[in-house]
């Protein structure tokens, strides 16, 4: 019997939604035949099986999101019975298990009136009597590493854990299920705006209601996520890209030729950014806890608008090792691939920097909200001829230029706003001291 697990697709992916099985029970399949599609955030993904033989038992449904390891399905290879070869191998995931382990225990007091009994461990769960029954069932619900994680992390108490209605499968408590709890519980005042929000006399007869889509709910939850993570703080520069505009209408019909893809001013605010982090490198770390992390490689991700108005973020890894043509290469790629629903999972994750440019639309500057765990993200406003006051050896004169607003959203928890700014004042430097040898490399 093979146990086939819900993959884990990329370094940051915790858990997968079934979108679709490929086969039913009773089906035969063929090794690396597709079994399945799962969705890991943005990015859907066609399964194998992992063996050939016959399909017995399908644990997860459609819709239902499972955390990487846990068992979705059960495969009988050709000639085998269809049970496991091993006793030990018929244990079944959806067996309660105790909430508080070993190292837990030390952090909950448990009521005077029972009787812990065990040989300097928790091991042996035969050692551990409680008269209280009600917090015996509590302490048997299952509960997965993720959900206890989030649980210490918010403080949420063994008794609110225990309220919350699980919508996973067994009615076990999912990430989503204790994050729409702690949105509940953030705001004293959740119930009178819920209801205003929700009744159905507000709705008019002649309103449109329809579902968001998975892709919109993923990214509201990344969304709420981060403003409840990290405590933002903006500043806006402005800084003159006449030369940027230059370079690019002189040399884009020869890059075009020399890279086969087209200049344009994202890898150069990027090229800009790249040696802007290298001398300020707490801008490309993250938090773990109380620590920081000091991350070895620039990660640029790229915020790309999608045909349905979504938005992701392709990242382009190890990006201080590219050149400027690698940039430019690697940018319109990715960039592309996304509009085209092409991305493997890797592809999306494991960003520790993010550009956004919502001046591609018009928008005169942006205020990004922070991808997490970045510690930062640019907002990167439209071009703009503005006149300008420049000082000359006559004296000042007014010109116009091409302007454009630079925002940084950055993490007040270990960023603060001199260094944010002092970040923003050399990216200026790096943009307006472009040269066009740059785009040589």
């Amino acid at each position: 019997m093979i146990d086939v697990v819900m993959p884990k697709m990329g370094e940051s992916i915790t858990e997968g939604t079934i979108l679709e099985w490929k086969k039913k029970v009773g089906d035969a399949i063929d090794k690396d035949e597709t079994l399945l599609e799962i969705s890991t955030d943005k990015v859907d993904s066609e399964i194998p099986s992992p063996a050939s033989g016959i399909i017995v038992e399908i644990t997860a449904q459609v819709n239902e999101t499972v955390l990487v390891g846990e068992v979705i399905a059960r495969i009988s290879k050709d000639g085998d019975e269809d049970k496991p070869e091993k006793d030990e191998d018929i244990m079944s995931n959806d067996e309660p298990q105790p909430l508080l382990n070993k190292d837990e225990s030390k952090s909950v007091d448990l009521p005077d009136e029972q009787t812990v009994s065990s040989q300097n461990s928790l091991d042996n769960e035969e050692a551990i009597t409680l008269e209280n029954k009600s917090t015996i069932q509590a302490f048997k619900r299952f509960y997965s590493p993720l959900v206890k994680s989030i649980s210490l992390k918010e403080n949420i108490t063994q008794e609110e854990l225990d309220s919350i209605t699980g919508s996973g499968r067994d009615g076990r408590v999912n990430k989503q299920d204790l994050l729409s709890f702690l949105n509940t519980r953030s705001s004293p005042s959740h119930m009178s705006t819920t209801e205003k929000f929700t009744e159905s006399d507000s709705i008019l007869m002649q309103d449109k209601v329809e579902p968001m889509s998975r892709m919109r709910k993923k990214i509201a939850d990344h969304m709420v996520e981060s403003v409840r993570t990290s405590p933002h703080v903006y500043t806006t520069v402005e800084a003159d890209v006449t030369t940027l505009v230059d370079v690019c209408s002189k040399h884009k019909d020869d890059f075009k030729e020399r890279a086969g893809v087209n200049l344009t001013f994202t890898p150069m605010i990027l090229d800009g950014c790249i040696r802007t982090i290298l001398e300020f490198p707490l801008m490309n770390a993250s938090l773990d806890n109380d620590n920081i992390i000091y991350h070895q490689n620039i990660n640029m991700g790229v915020a790309v608008a999608l045909p349905d108005d979504n938005l992701i973020v392709p990242v382009i890894h190890a990006s201080e090792e590219k050149n400027f043509l690698g940039l430019a290469r690697s940018t319109a790629d990715l960039s592309n691939r996304a509009r085209e629903n092409k991305l493997s999972p890797d592809e999306i994750f494991g960003s520790t920097f993010t550009v956004t440019n919502p001046g591609v639309f018009g928008g005169l500057f942006g205020m990004g909200i922070i991808n997490q765990p970045n510690v930062g993200i640019l907002a990167v406003g439209t071009f703009q001829k503005r006149p300008v006051v420049k000082e000359t050896q006559y004296g000042d004169t007014i010109v116009v230029r091409r302007m454009v607003y630079l925002t940084l959203s950055y993490d007040h928890r270990i960023i603060d706003g001199a260094y944010g700014t002092r970040f923003l004042s050399r990216l200026v430097e790096q943009l307006e001291n472009f040269s066009s040898e740059r785009i040589k490399g």
